[in-house]
């Protein structure tokens, strides 16, 4: 949940890997890069796409938690 599209789609792309990472064993890349992420934050400036800029607030268990 969150006020920025933008931070959302990219903290849910950041989720994706690092599950793919947990599952597989190793970093693998997507068959098809989430790009549509920076270039609505670069081109349209629809939001943020940095994850060093995007405030997370977590609720509910930690354990296993992958961000």
């Amino acid at each position: 949940m969150g006020t920025d599209p933008v931070a959302v789609d990219a903290v849910g792309a950041h989720l994706l890997q690092a599950k793919r990472i947990v599952f597989f064993g190793e970093d693998r890349a997507l068959d098809a890069p989430p790009v549509h992420i920076t270039v609505a934050d670069k081109k349209y400036h629809l939001g943020v796409s940095d994850l060093n800029r995007i405030q997370l607030v977590k609720l509910g268990w930690m354990e296993d938690v992958l961000i």
